[in-house]
């Protein structure tokens, strides 16, 4: 079965969906069969169908006083995709132009792993060669409900390192497993840490995920001072 969403996430109607496949698999035709192959009323088919060859995804012929539909060939799908792109495109600078400036926001909620993911390669946008990214680990109550979270940080990891990066980590002992095979420097205790708690330049991110799988960023830098310090303590210690 095809997924016929797509063709209304690229601006067809339902109907214009329902009855452009139908075309495509009955050939040419009246509109009669297409009542059947739809379920659309009679009012609609012709409205319908006017459409789409307005729009070039139908064409007909007329025989004997009597009009015989066909779709276009999908190719043609792709071409209407790329004169949109390309008008689109030609709007991009007066867009631009009308666009007011956003001043940055004292603090950021994200929600769920998308937003955690979000708000993550939000703060890294224009990071420098050198800059340093701190963090305690991240470590809800069941860590091993949340795989697809570790698995993104190592991911993560490669992207931070390709824009040059310095990545150290401070994890609880017990999250050993979950540090292993990330290409950064580590170091482990077995005291209580503040989890779930990134340090880069003048943000600071809290994931903590108990409750609500809810990550805050915030930006100040007397605050990200305030952590910095607080990880070095605990870094410079572990030597």
């Amino acid at each position: 079965m095809i997924d016929s969403s797509i063709f209304e996430e690229v601006g067809f109607t339902n109907a214009e969906t329902k009855i452009y496949l139908a075309l495509l698999k009955t050939g040419i035709t009246t509109a009669g069969p297409l009542l059947i192959e739809t379920g659309l009323q009679n009012s609609t088919i012709h409205k319908t169908l006017h459409n789409l060859v307005k729009k070039g995804f139908a064409s007909f012929i007329i025989k004997s006083k009597t009009r015989y539909y066909q779709a276009s060939n999908p190719e043609n799908l792709l071409k209407f995709l790329k004169e949109k792109e390309i008008k689109f495109k030609s709007l991009l600078p007066e867009l631009k132009g009308m666009q007011m400036p956003i001043e940055k926001q004292e603090a950021e909620i994200y929600e769920g792993f998308k937003g955690l993911k979000n708000m993550l390669y939000e703060s890294i946008k224009e990071a420098k060669k050198g800059d340093e990214w701190l963090f305690f680990a991240f470590n809800p109550k069941s860590p091993e409900d949340f795989g697809n979270v570790y698995t993104f940080y190592k991911e993560f990891d490669e992207d931070r390192g390709k824009k040059g990066i310095i990545t150290k980590g401070i994890f609880p002992s017990s999250l050993k497993h979950k540090a292993k095979g990330r290409k950064i420097e580590t170091r482990f205790v077995d005291f209580p840490i503040p989890f779930g708690t990134t340090i880069f330049n003048d943000q600071v991110m809290f994931s903590p995920w108990e409750n609500k799988q809810v990550s805050f960023l915030i930006h100040s830098k007397q605050l990200a001072e305030s952590f910095r310090s607080f990880f070095y303590s605990i870094w410079n210690s572990k030597k």
